[in-house]
């Protein structure tokens, strides 16, 4: 996982002592998989690709349709 999106949530984390069961990951394509695998909490955009929607916790409505504020809402940061 070094090199990935995973890793840099993994090196993020124990840089700040944050546990990674702390920590939201939001994506929306192949790439972002390893990443929302290691997080907490995964979530993939509405109009995100659909395996990011598979591998996620929950799905967020689409971009243009609020959905990263709509997230950040369900997740009680705003």
């Amino acid at each position: 996982m070094p090199g990935s999106k995973g890793g840099g949530l993994r090196f993020a984390a124990a840089t700040m002592g944050v546990p990674l069961a702390d920590t939201v990951a939001i994506g929306d394509s192949d790439n972002d998989l390893t990443m929302n695998e290691v997080a907490g909490i995964g979530i993939a955009m509405g109009n995100g690709e659909q395996c990011a929607k598979d591998a996620a916790d929950w799905v967020a409505d689409a971009v243009d349709a609020s959905g990263l504020a709509h997230a950040f809402e369900r997740l009680g940061v705003v």
